[in-house]
Parts: C-alpha cells; sequence; structure tokens
C-alpha cells in the first residue's frame, strides 16, 4: 500500500510543486508548455522510481516514459475541455481537473502493478 501513496505523491509533486501556476495555464493551450511540464513530470519519475518503488534504473526509466506519454495525451485531450470551461463554468472545470487526476493516478497504479508485480508484491510482504 505504501507504493501505492507514494506514487500518489509522485505524482502530486510532479503534477502540482514542480510547475508554476503559468506553466499550469499555459499547458492547455501551447504545445510547447505542455511538452515541458510532461518533461519535468517525467524526469522526476526516472529519477525517483528506483529509489522509491523498488525498481531498477532501467525499469524506472521505462515506467517514467511509458507513464509521461501517457500523461502526454491524457494532458493534451483533458486540456482542451478544460480550455471550453475556463471561466465559463467552474463545476464542469473542476470536473475536467478532477477527472484528469483520476486518470493519471490510476494508469500510474496499473502501469505499475502489471509491469512489475513483484515489486508491488514486495511492498505488501507478500513475495
Amino acid at each position: 500500500m505504501i507504493k501505492i501513496i507514494i506514487l500518489i505523491l509522485m505524482h502530486a509533486a510532479g503534477d502540482f510543486l514542480l510547475q508554476g501556476s503559468g506553466l499550469s495555464k499555459q499547458k492547455a493551450s501551447k504545445f510547447s508548455y505542455l511538452l515541458l511540464h510532461v518533461g519535468i513530470y517525467t524526469c522526476l519519475f526516472i529519477v525517483l522510481s528506483p529509489v522509491l518503488l523498488g525498481l531498477t534504473f532501467m525499469q524506472g526509466l521505462i515506467f517514467s516514459l511509458i507513464n509521461g506519454g501517457l500523461h502526454l495525451v491524457i494532458d493534451f485531450f483533458i486540456g482542451k475541455i478544460k480550455l471550453m470551461f475556463w471561466q465559463k463554468n467552474e463545476n464542469k472545470y473542476i470536473a475536467a481537473i478532477s477527472f484528469d487526476h483520476f486518470l493519471h493516478i490510476i494508469i500510474l497504479i496499473t502501469t505499475y502493478i502489471l509491469m512489475y508485480p513483484e515489486a508491488f508484491r514486495s511492498s505488501l510482504n507478500l513475495s
């Protein structure tokens, strides 16, 4: 269970803490800012995955690149939805943001468990 919490915290750090409000707003409308955001997010995962998730460097790299690519796809499409509701409908805008983070977390957990079940089981003391 601790690995799931770590994944959520890593996601929060990469998606919120390491980007300013300017980058957060610009990534929905400018692809170069989205690439910068995903690059920062992915680099954080490359560095921390081996340390915090019990992966080898190569496993962490693969996990990070896959999730970085998925993060890019989700943010691209959800960003278009967020732009539609920016300052028009606050409830729908918040729902879009919530759905975005729900998808990211579900994908992170799913890819971690499917790709590295031994690392996940070891965190549950089931190995």
